[in-house]
């Protein structure tokens, strides 16, 4: 009779074993997914913030296009004594480097995106 109740501890001790690991392996696989899941969105906001950076360096570089080519233009008018033309051909000069640079970081935004591994120069 002592063996039989060894052999049905030794049943129950691996049973409850086996259960222990298997909930183990559950709380392993639930860990592993967590941390996928704020590794996405760790790389998710760091790429947010890369586009607010640009969206920002992209906005003052346009103001200060504008801004530099009308100050080029009043001082052009005051030089030459042709108000107001040199003000408005300058401007609009600065309008269109200001236009060409927005339209130059967009197709190399989209350039960035096309790319299957997420690179940003060739070769590294």
């Amino acid at each position: 009779m002592a063996e039989t109740n060894r052999t049905e501890t030794g049943k129950d001790e691996h049973a409850d074993l086996a259960r222990l690991d298997q909930a183990l392996s559950q709380v392993e696989q639930r860990k592993d997914g967590e941390a996928h899941r704020r590794a996405e969105q760790e790389a998710a906001a760091i790429g947010s913030r890369r586009s607010l950076g640009r969206a920002w360096s992209l906005a003052i570089e346009m103001v200060t296009a504008v801004g530099v080519s009308v100050f080029i233009g009043w001082w052009v008018d005051r030089w030459l004594e042709s108000a107001p033309f040199g003000v408005v051909g300058f401007a609009l000069l600065g309008v269109a480097a200001a236009m060409w640079t927005a339209i130059r970081t967009g197709m190399a935004m989209n350039r960035e995106a096309a790319e299957p591994d997420g690179r940003n120069e060739k070769g590294k």
